[in-house]
């Protein structure tokens, strides 16, 4: 019988510093072209979508296929509104030895992990404010992710919710007591005053505007994993030194993609986050840097990768499917 771990059973072994490693071996593996990570997005109606994310590297005895999805229906009843799973399958004989009943836990943290990289990759050194629009859970781990490599005395939170925006930060003041935690009122305000800014919204529409942003700021952008998401205003594009997962992710998702398709940019202009990590990186203190990511397969994989062996005890697995005896 096929092992399948519960969220209880994934949750204890989920860190963002920990999975830093499998994020950078993620963006590696996608810079130097030996991942291969096609993404599949459906939309069963027009307030919900799938991601079919899959991924294999060579010489890795584990694959991942993961179907996770994101339904408007349940944010309206108060209920989470992501869920999912990963089957994890053997890379010679192609069966299936594990699934991972996650409920979208394991696609948070990996890219709160892509995140926290981004961050200390891009981010100005003194960060002296920042600013969280959104007030799910990415909203909540990105925060997290970038006070792992910034002090920040700062970081206000935005969102169209009231409610939501002040639990988010009680919540985050509760955790972080070193960083003082408010409630950002008009956008067009709170944008110029934060040094960073972190979007993890649904938005199908630019939530920041070109002519809000200031030399010397860095935006990460994880809300736009689709063709009709868009966070932030294509305009901006021009202006900043844009990072991505990949170049094919770049043309086929969020705020670079329909920059691309106005004319604003040509693919070219895009930064692969893995060529930093290789070739490492010129950051000007006037640039402003924008960091879109959209999540690909080759990261879920990396990071299961890591988990596998804190999860093989239960499962009564090795790595490549053969039972421990």
């Amino acid at each position: 019988m096929i092992p399948i771990f519960q969220p209880e059973d994934i949750a204890p072994h989920l860190d963002i510093a920990a999975l830093l490693p499998a994020a950078k071996d993620a963006f590696r593996a996608l810079s130097d072209g030996s991942a291969q990570a096609p993404v599949y997005v459906l939309h069963p109606n027009d307030m919900a979508d799938i991601h079919v994310k899959s991924a294999c590297l060579p010489d890795c005895p584990i694959f991942t296929v993961k179907m996770a999805g994101w339904s408007q229906v349940l944010v309206d009843r108060g209920e989470p509104a992501s869920s999912g799973l990963i089957v994890v399958f053997d890379s010679i004989t192609c069966k299936p030895i594990a699934i991972l009943q996650d409920n979208h836990l394991i696609s948070d943290y990996r890219t709160a992990a892509a995140g926290a990289l981004v961050a200390d990759l891009l981010a100005p050194r003194d960060v002296a404010s920042a600013l969280v629009v959104g007030t799910g859970m990415q909203a909540r781990l990105q925060v997290e992710a970038l006070l792992l490599s910034r002090r920040v005395p700062q970081i206000a939170v935005w969102g169209r919710d009231p409610q939501k925006t002040a639990q988010l930060r009680d919540d985050l003041a509760k955790i972080h007591p070193r960083t003082e935690f408010s409630r950002a009122g008009d956008l067009a305000d709170a944008v110029p005053l934060a040094d960073v800014i972190l979007t993890a919204t649904a938005a199908k529409d630019p939530v920041i505007d070109a002519s809000w942003l200031r030399p010397g700021q860095h935006i990460t952008s994880v809300g736009s994993d689709d063709a009709t998401k868009c966070e932030i205003d294509p305009q901006a594009i021009a202006q900043a030194k844009v990072f991505v997962d990949a170049r094919t992710s770049g043309e086929a998702f969020g705020s670079p993609r329909r920059a691309i398709a106005q004319g604003i940019i040509a693919a070219s202009d895009l930064t692969e986050i893995g060529t930093c990590l290789t070739q490492g990186i010129a950051r000007d203190p006037g640039d402003i840097t924008l960091a879109c990511l959209s999540g690909l397969g080759i990261q879920d994989l990396t990071a299961v990768r890591h988990l596998w062996q804190k999860l093989q005890p239960a499962a009564q697995l090795d790595l490549t499917g053969k039972a421990v005896t």
